[in-house]
């Protein structure tokens, strides 16, 4: 089941900016998190991706959660939880629908001149965030997707659907899980 998040508030700045640090890795439990708006376009490929996550048996320890566009509230969702993989649109330099994967310790979240997600910085400023309250996970793992198309409509381009495949079973790798 994907769980619905709620919208916060999401336009905070922190004057310092860097590689962000989290603790040693763990491997249990994980939490898959699909960012974005649906209703802007390719802007909604996280969403999408825990949507046909959630059609697979996972284990118990994995949640799937549709983050939506909770901005800061995403803090609160990943407090405690050991390994947090986020799923959203990024403007990677790549074709569309093409997809990476990083851990947040090898991340640069670019400043307010350069957003590394579509979103207003919500995603950057909730990790930034979770970072100085002492509740970032162990491990986090960005799967950023290369959109085409961000303008008001529901639905994704046809290369970012062709897509979600191999973004689906990249994501199951990332777990551990092999092919489904």
């Amino acid at each position: 089941m994907v769980a619905q998040g709620e919208s916060g508030a999401q336009d905070r700045h922190p004057a310092a900016l860097g590689v962000l640090t989290p603790a040693p890795v763990s491997h249990s439990p994980a939490m898959v998190v699909g960012v974005g708006n649906p209703l802007r376009g390719d802007d909604g490929v996280g969403v999408a991706v825990v949507e046909n996550l959630a059609r697979l048996a996972l284990p118990e320890d994995v949640q799937i959660v549709d983050g939506g566009t909770l901005g800061l509230g995403l803090v609160n969702l990943i407090e405690g939880v050991r390994r947090v993989l986020l799923v959203d649109a990024a403007d990677l330099g790549r074709e569309p629908g093409e997809h990476m994967c990083w851990r947040l310790a090898e991340a640069r979240l670019p400043g307010e001149d350069g957003h590394l997600s579509v979103h207003s910085a919500g995603v950057r400023d909730a990790l930034l965030l979770a970072q100085a309250l002492d509740c970032l996970p162990e491990d986090v793992v960005i799967v950023g997707v290369q959109p085409a198309n961000l303008e008001w409509n529901t639905g994704l381009s046809p290369r970012v659907q062709a897509a979600l495949p191999q973004i689906t079973q990249a994501i199951l790798a990332e777990l551990g899980l092999g092919a489904q």
